[in-house]
């Protein structure tokens, strides 16, 4: 892409049409290279010349039919997407992460509850032998509808229970034991860029939380890359089919090693605003393709 031949459309949902601050950043490294940027709340149509790149489209999980239904309409249109639909379509239901555990990746431990499901928690719990556990729509963004279990806790078991049921009726869901370092030393989640790592940040529950996400009060820092970081993300991307553009790798460590909590490549915030050189590179990827 020459920079004059093409706008950069940034999909976004409505609440983030004024960019979050690091794609703030993004579209200035952009626009300095002599770039046209403009945000679209995602399902505007677009034109064949454009090169969508999916930002914070963070409402889709709610409309997962609709985001598809644009992901065609872009396809027909011909317009350029990143990362490319292929992967967009089949990282947005989180059964991914079964295919990556057959591929060899060290993955947390996951069941699934197909909707529908009659699948009985309790059961699932016992069977697996996990005290605690986090269930998840498969399907899903910033913490949606997930809830923890706690059989040590029955008036809570009840509700989360209740809860499960309630949305396995109409969506798929996914188990997984609750990791007790998640409250102490949260998450790491490592940003890709053109199949190069950029920068890994550390994403933490405030006091008495274990959900990392900000709006639960969680806080994310810069930390260095480590050799474990690297290893485990050329795991996971080694079983990926495709070549992403951007990726962030969320991991979680157990027992002394690094578990894949979930691959995000479609709308993750990518912490630019604690790696500002990172927005240049992906600039200068998006500029030179």
């Amino acid at each position: 892409m020459t920079a004059p031949d093409r706008a950069v459309v940034f999909a976004v949902d409505a609440s983030t049409i004024d960019l979050t601050e690091g794609d703030r950043l993004l579209a200035d490294a952009l626009r300095l290279r002599g770039v046209d940027v403009r945000p679209m709340v995602w399902g505007a149509p677009c034109s064949p010349s454009d090169t969508v790149v999916i930002r914070s489209t963070w409402d889709y999980a709610d409309r997962p039919h609709e985001f598809r239904k644009w992901l065609d309409v872009l396809d027909a249109t011909g317009a350029r997407v990143v990362n490319p639909l292929a992967l967009l379509r089949w990282n947005m239901h989180k059964g991914y992460l079964a295919e990556l555990a057959e591929r060899g990746v060290a993955v947390v431990p996951t069941e699934m509850f197909v909707q529908g499901s009659t699948r009985s928690l309790a059961d699932v719990m016992a069977a697996r032998r996990w005290g605690r556990v986090v269930a998840k729509p498969a399907i899903g963004a910033s913490a949606r509808e997930t809830v923890r279990a706690d059989v040590a806790d029955p008036a809570a078991f009840a509700v989360a229970d209740e809860h499960v049921r309630r949305l396995v009726e109409v969506e798929d869901l996914l188990l997984q034991p609750f990791l007790p370092s998640i409250e102490i030393d949260g998450e790491v989640s490592v940003v890709v860029i053109g199949g190069e790592i950029t920068h890994a940040v550390a994403k933490r529950p405030a006091v008495g939380e274990w959900r990392v996400q900000s709006e639960f009060g969680g806080s994310a820092d810069r930390i260095p890359v480590t050799g474990e970081h690297e290893r485990a993300v050329a795991s996971v991307l080694d079983a990926v089919e495709g070549s992403p553009a951007y990726a962030r790798v969320d991991l979680v460590e157990v027992d002394g090693g690094l578990l894949l909590m979930e691959l995000e490549l479609i709308e993750p915030d990518l912490f630019f605003q604690l790696a500002p050189e990172s927005s240049e590179r992906f600039a200068d990827l998006l500029v030179a393709s």
